[in-house]
């Protein structure tokens, strides 16, 4: 009888090991490719599509495949921004009027109201469209000065004279700011300064004028602050209470508040707060070119043009009138699945309100992101990558 050596029997042993592991791997491969059930429901929304409809009353959720998404390549969007470091607090994505997915984290509920920062300018934004369709304010080129005091209109060697609404609007009035947000400090960002000065009107109107308006774009929280006072002034009465009775209730839009400072004025620059969900109606508003039922809330004009760059003044090409716009550029995301036809809402700290008309395509994110800033492109090339068609 043959002698087995015990080198022998350990290779064989180590043999049959290597090929149950193997074996497991691949079983266990094989099963990943199946959405686990409870990340599925844990994210992603289950129904039917049902078309067409107006989420007055409530969004409708369905499942991705249902408007033309893939589940699975989903999640893996989800699954990005619930990193922890990334600090996400909710998220949403809607599909042709249908939340497809939706998450919630820590202490976040869906019914909590989370604060704006600077998404608050498009609201603000879309608030002077409504001002103008009804004839309240005359028009972008109105000069700010009326509604300012304490600037001289007639003084044509003060360049505050000459500052319109177009120009607050695209952030390229000329007035004196510094605004820097790689570091939570008031000493160099007078948007800081502003809100802890307590009068937003009182510091705006004490900023000098810099430069001519309208030839010099830079990032100014201090510009669209000015239009508080216009919209008071035009409407007889505060920015907010404009914004429920000719925005928010139409929308049904309940949960929400907007600070002010201590004269009463609407800090329109920021500061507003209401759920993720009705964030989105914003985005669902423009998707409609400013249509919601049977009512033209703000002119599909408007619509078209301030979510363009506005030719008439020197500014940067990827800012419209109070949105930013042309999203591969804005984001430097050329080569990306990013469509050109994109604009956002955009707050500090991780607060989005994504609008992609060709694509029927809503996000809202909102976070308060400290520690690690998620990459917008990765996040929304995710998105983008599972829709099938």
């Amino acid at each position: 009888m043959r002698r087995i050596s015990i080198k022998y029997l350990v290779s064989c042993l180590v043999l049959i090991l290597i090929t149950f592991l193997f074996g497991q791997a691949v079983m266990a491969g094989q099963a990943g490719t199946a959405l686990d059930k409870t990340t599925a429901e844990k994210y992603l929304g289950q129904g039917k599509n049902t078309g067409m409809y107006w989420p007055t009353e409530g969004w409708r959720t369905s499942k991705p495949e249902e408007v033309g998404m893939n589940s699975e390549k989903l999640v893996k969007a989800f699954e990005y921004a619930a990193r922890p470091r990334f600090k996400t607090d909710g998220l949403v994505v809607i599909r042709k009027g249908h939340i497809v997915g939706e998450a919630y984290f820590g202490n976040f509920r869906i019914n909590k109201k989370h604060i704006s920062h600077s998404m608050a300018k498009s609201f603000t934004s879309t608030l002077i469209g409504i001002a103008i369709d009804k004839g309240l304010i005359k028009g972008l080129d109105e000069k700010i000065c009326q509604y300012y005091g304490e600037w001289d209109c007639d003084d044509e060697d003060d360049t505050r004279s000459r500052i319109t609404i177009r120009h607050a609007m695209t952030l390229t009035s000329g007035l004196e700011w510094h605004e820097d947000w790689s570091k939570w400090d008031p000493d160099t960002n007078d948007a800081l300064k502003m809100g802890a000065s307590g009068y937003f009107m009182k510091y705006m109107s004490e900023r000098d004028g810099l430069h001519e308006p309208g030839t010099r774009f830079y990032y100014s929280t201090g510009d669209p602050m000015l239009l508080t006072r216009v919209i008071q002034a035009a409407t007889g009465t505060t920015a907010f209470e404009f914004a429920k009775q000719n925005l928010f209730k139409p929308l049904n839009i309940t949960k929400v508040r907007w600070d002010k400072d201590r004269d009463g004025y609407t800090a329109t620059a920021w500061g507003l707060h209401t759920t993720v969900r009705d964030y989105a109606k914003l985005g669902y508003l423009f998707l409609h070119k400013g249509r919601w039922e049977d009512k033209q809330i703000v002119s599909e004009e408007w619509v078209k043009n301030s979510t363009k760059t506005d030719p008439s003044v020197a500014m940067w090409r990827a800012y419209g009138h109070l949105w930013h716009v042309n999203l591969p550029m804005r984001l430097n995301a050329y080569g990306s699945k990013i469509p050109a036809d994109g604009y956002m809402a955009e707050g500090v700290l991780g607060q989005n309100i994504f609008i992609i008309p060709s694509k029927d395509l809503i996000i809202v994110r909102v976070a308060n992101e400290t520690k690690g800033r998620v990459n917008v492109v990765s996040f929304l090339n995710w998105v983008l990558g599972a829709i099938e068609n």
